[in-house]
C-alpha cells in the first residue's frame, strides 16, 4: 500500500492535506483515485489508514480511517567517519532499509574534510527509503562533528559504545548489555589513528567483521546487521 509522510497528529475522522511533494507523488507519479486507499506516516511511529478524498496534485487530501502506533523497533545509532559522497549515499539509504535509530557523520583523522553539508540532500533520502522499506520510524541524519568532541562531550555515556577497527577483525560480540540504545561506530577506510584508537579502548567494546577487508560503506551494513541480528531486531 502507498504511503504518505505527513507530520501531524492523526485523528480517525479527519481530513488532513498532504505536502505539494507528497500530493505530486500521489497524483502524478503514483496516478491514484478519489477513493482508493492508503498510508500515512509521521515518521515517529503512528501509521493511519485512509483515504484519498482530493487528488490534486499540489494539494491532495485524505480521509484518516483509523490510527495505530507501532513500538520503537530500532535502538543503534550508527556513527561514521565521513566518506566520499557515493558511499555515505550507500550508508544512508541501506542502513535505513536494515534499520537505525539515527546517523552521526564524524570527522575523524583520515575521514573525508569536507566544506558543506546538504542536509535537505539526506532527509530526502531517508523519507524515500523509510517508505520504500515500510520503516515507521524515520532515522535522523545529524549534523557532522568532530570525533573527540562527540565522543567526549555530545555522545550519551549510558549508551554501550561499539567500534570496529582492522586490529580486532575476530573479536566476537559477546555483550549481555541489555542497554536501551546503542552507538556502533565505523572507521574510514584509512582506518583509525593511534590516539583514537585509544579513546575507544578506554570507552567501548570492538567488533570484528572478519578476515576480509572491507569498505567503509560495507563495513556500516555488516556491522549493523550483526548487532540487529544480537538484539533480535531482524
Amino acid at each position: 500500500m502507498a504511503r504518505f509522510l505527513l507530520k501531524a497528529n492523526f485523528v480517525p475522522g479527519q481530513l488532513v492535506e498532504l505536502t505539494p511533494e507528497e500530493s505530486h507523488h500521489l497524483a502524478k507519479v503514483l496516478r491514484m483515485e478519489v477513493g482508493e486507499r492508503c498510508e500515512l506516516v509521521d515518521g515517529k511511529g503512528s501509521i493511519a489508514q485512509a483515504i484519498v478524498e482530493d487528488n490534486h496534485s499540489k494539494k491532495s487530501k485524505c480521509l484518516i480511517q483509523e490510527v495505530k502506533t507501532e513500538m520503537a523497533k530500532n535502538h543503534i545509532h550508527i556513527a561514521f567517519a565521513i566518506p566520499k559522497s557515493n558511499a555515505l549515499d550507500f550508508i544512508v539509504h541501506r542502513c535505513t532499509e536494515v534499520g537505525v535509530r539515527s546517523f552521526q557523520p564524524l570527522i575523524t583523522e583520515h575521514s573525508l574534510k569536507i566544506s558543506s553539508w546538504n542536509e535537505s540532500r539526506w532527509e530526502r533520502v531517508v523519507v524515500e527509503t523509510a517508505k520504500q522499506c515500510q520503516e515507521s520510524y524515520f532515522p535522523e541524519v545529524l549534523q557532522p562533528m568532530d570525533l573527540k568532541t562527540w565522543l567526549f562531550q555530545k555522545r550519551d555515556p549510558r549508551r554501550l559504545l561499539i567500534y570496529c577497527d582492522e586490529e580486532a577483525r575476530f573479536n566476537a560480540f559477546d555483550s549481555t548489555s541489555t542497554e536501551d540504545e546503542v552507538d556502533l561506530l565505523i572507521g574510514s577506510e584509512g582506518g583509525w589513528s593511534e590516539d583514537e584508537r585509544e579513546w575507544f579502548r578506554k570507552t567501548g567494546k570492538a567488533l570484528g567483521l572478519g578476515k576480509n577487508r572491507l569498505r567503509a560503506e560495507t563495513a556500516c551494513v555488516v556491522a549493523l546487521t550483526l548487532l540487529k541480528k544480537h538484539w533480535n531486531e531482524l
